[in-house]
């Protein structure tokens, strides 16, 4: 049958099933379905916005944290921040949403989008025989870390609020903007941008930013130091990891820039001094703020014995820094991870563990911690030939 010859409400119901790019486009095929668009337009395009760059409420926070303060008055930028986040705070999980504000989300959805396809060889960079597209629902858990990650980077990761404050946050600060936004989220959503932060650090580690370490580790023979110098960073040690959490700050649009246009050390280099001359001066503080929040969580756990209430463990704040290493230990069984574990992953995962071990910990690395409870728990044993 023809989709010119189906009712009025069967078009409406095939509306609610479509991405924003689809639901527009199939409003130009004819006068009807156009007709059919207006006639239910703010409920349809939510519900594709919600298709396509879903969770809505994370995505307008967002848009709130880009937003100009209205206020005229003179304003501190502490005070500034708070009311920034007052507002992040009060935004109901089913925002109100208007024409202006949709076009802002879809700028950030496209962004956003980009990365469903750059994940996988972050996340697979190790077992890569695994490597997959996300599934919708691990696509949807991405976009929350990446929203979230998004607002922190804008609101605090700026030049103003740096220098500002560009000292880490205080565990015992109740006030601080930095500990009210992160403690706002679930723990679920919290071990999931912890998931986005690892990769990350390990994306500017091993890929856009490298040691001279990481470099010689790469090649089977050694290296002229010139054509080194082309290439790397510099030696591990305070001034490069100084470097790299000053890097971390950037938000998921550059980030996704340094990862899919640039390829050399030059290009990279610009990029970096483009942002100013007092960017590479204050680290980022993203991942102080969670482990502040992670400790409150598991100290209220164990206050109120409900281990709900605990964030599962996040990698990202204890990285091993001396050798590559996988993540699949960390999040895998809890489902909490953005991207779910195979029990054929898991098993090679172990493999892979028991040949390093044998190669005298050289190599790959796999911290012990999760991966015998997930392997476990899937009744999965590791043979030693």
């Amino acid at each position: 049958m023809s989709i010119t010859l189906l009712s009025t409400e069967i078009l409406q119901r095939i509306y609610e099933y479509t991405t924003i790019q689809d639901a527009l486009h199939l409003a130009q095929t004819s006068i009807k379905n156009h007709r059919t668009l207006l006639g239910r337009r703010m409920p349809i395009l939510e519900q594709a916005m919600n298709n396509s760059y879903g969770p809505l409420s994370e995505l307008v926070k967002l848009v709130i944290s880009n937003e100009q303060e209205k206020s005229r008055r003179p304003m501190g930028t502490e005070l500034r921040r708070n009311n920034m986040v007052n507002r992040i705070v009060e935004t109901p999980d089913q925002p109100n949403l208007t024409i202006e504000l949709l076009k802002k989300m879809i700028e950030y959805g496209k962004v956003v989008e980009k990365w469903a396809e750059v994940y996988p060889r972050l996340r697979w960079r190790f077992g890569s025989s695994n490597r997959r597209l996300l599934h919708a629902h691990e696509s949807e858990r991405l976009r929350r870390a990446l929203y979230i990650h998004w607002t922190y980077t804008t609101l605090f990761h700026d030049q103003t609020y740096t220098q500002f404050a560009p000292d880490p946050p205080i565990a015992s600060s109740r006030e601080d903007p930095r500990l009210r936004l992160l403690r706002t989220y679930s723990s679920v959503s919290l071990a999931q941008l912890s998931e986005l932060h690892f990769h990350i650090v390990q994306a500017i580690e091993l890929d856009l930013y490298p040691s001279n370490q990481v470099i010689m580790d790469h090649y089977s023979h050694s290296i002229p130091w010139r054509s080194l110098e082309k290439l790397a960073w510099g030696e591990r040690g305070n001034d490069y990891w100084h470097l790299v959490r000053s890097i971390i700050k950037f938000n998921p649009r550059d980030l996704l820039h340094l990862i899919e246009h640039t390829t050399t050390k030059t290009q990279r280099a610009d990029f970096l001094h483009a942002q100013g001359l007092h960017f590479p001066d204050t680290p980022e503080t993203l991942n102080d703020s969670l482990r502040i929040v992670t400790l409150e969580r598991a100290q209220e756990a164990k206050a109120q014995c409900d281990v709900r209430l605990r964030v599962p463990y996040c990698a990202s704040l204890a990285m091993v820094r001396d050798a590559p290493q996988e993540d699949i230990e960390y999040w895998g069984g809890h489902e909490t991870g953005i991207v779910d574990v195979s029990e054929e992953e898991a098993r090679e995962a172990g493999v892979r563990k028991k040949v390093n071990g044998r190669m005298g910990g050289n190599g790959l690395e796999l911290r012990s911690r999760g991966l015998a409870v997930l392997l476990a728990e899937r009744g999965i044993e590791i043979g030693e030939d």
